[in-house]
């Protein structure tokens, strides 16, 4: 499933929860859907090199529920990824999360992407948290499975900061908390729970943009999503939606390049 560009977006940040002056580089992706970009990714993967990233980020879909579609794209990205040493910290979104619980539909298939990812050394973060350290820098990456009946076409289910709670605790506010959940329409919820970063993707930049206006429709058919593509801020709290870096059912994109987002982290101290 070629595409044949992708724009790399920059986000610049700051934050009193790491020492002065120093700074940390995330490379965000999601909704890769199986694309490649050349033969093995080649063309992604200096794209990323380029930007010397301390980690990578994963914000979910890197690959479609469906297995008469291989997952060979998505992995083979990260093995070369992790030959490179970069540390890589993997979120689930809506596709993985199918393959997770419906093995009765997907049979092996959750199992033979998530060992192999493992394999070569991926933190997969299922209700789960890692730290991140550089130096005298570090970050405290949660990763968040939202339940399926979030994404049901068509509806917008009430979600409560409960189920953040009951599945990941409660952050510790000394430290600088990003949180990975594929679908952003919750944002507001994210934050509340403690998250000073929440890196979404899942809307495929609402999938033909309206220039000064923004993205037009979501996978749920909800049309002009609040948050749609970028970055956006709510009492001191942030959120990048990544445009995704392949499409997936509709494979159209219209004013809405897909996306490779770097995020360029620097603190002011004072924490």
């Amino acid at each position: 499933m070629p595409m044949s560009k992708f724009k790399t977006f920059q986000y610049h940040l700051n934050t009193a929860k790491l020492p002065e002056k120093r700074d940390l580089t995330f490379i965000l992706m999601a909704d890769l859907h199986n694309h490649r970009y050349g033969p093995d990714n080649e063309r992604l993967l200096a794209a990323i090199e380029a930007q010397k990233p301390d980690a990578i980020l994963v914000a979910g879909d890197m690959l479609i529920s469906n297995t008469k579609q291989p997952f060979e794209p998505a992995l083979a990205l990260f093995q070369r990824l992790r030959k490179k040493g970069f540390p890589i910290f993997y979120g689930y979104g809506n596709h993985e999360e199918r393959l997770l619980i419906h093995p009765e539909l997907y049979g092996t298939m959750h199992a033979e992407y998530t060992g192999a990812l493992l394999e070569c050394g991926v933190k997969l973060l299922k209700n789960e948290k890692a730290t991140f350290r550089k130096a005298d820098c570090q970050a405290v990456i949660y990763g968040f499975n939202l339940d399926l009946k979030y994404y049901h076409r068509m509806t917008k289910q009430q979600f409560q900061e409960q189920e953040l709670l009951d599945a990941l605790g409660s952050p510790d506010p000394k430290e600088y908390n990003i949180l990975l959940a594929h679908n952003p329409v919750y944002f507001e919820q994210y934050a509340k729970w403690g998250a000073d970063l929440t890196l979404s993707g899942h809307l495929h930049g609402g999938v033909i943009r309206i220039p000064g206006i923004g993205g037009v429709i979501t996978p749920q058919a909800r049309l002009f999503p609040k948050y749609d593509a970028g970055h956006f801020s709510k009492g001191g709290r942030d959120l990048i939606v990544s445009r995704g870096l392949g499409t997936h059912t509709v494979n159209v994109r219209i004013f809405n390049p897909a996306e490779l987002a770097v995020i360029h982290l620097k603190g002011r101290g004072g924490a």
